[in-house]
């Protein structure tokens, strides 16, 4: 087998990578996009204590010295 074949790409790989803007990287790099879904896939559900990263600051001041 040559290493310029292109692998298989699953369905559900193309349609996640085109929703997601990633068309491009799966027509130049096609391995690389399938193995990131495989990985994200793994991930699974995340632990019942899991706060997201994305949660907003309680306070938040640019002068810290100001709030004082």
């Amino acid at each position: 087998m040559s290493n310029d074949a292109k692998p298989e790409i699953p369905e559900n790989v193309r349609v996640l990578a085109e929703i997601r803007g990633l068309a491009r990287a799966l027509a130049l790099a096609p391995a690389s996009v399938i193995g990131a879904v495989e990985r994200g896939r793994r991930i699974g559900a995340f632990p019942d204590k899991h706060t997201p990263v994305t949660e907003l600051a309680s306070r938040f001041s640019a002068d810290p010295e100001g709030d004082a």
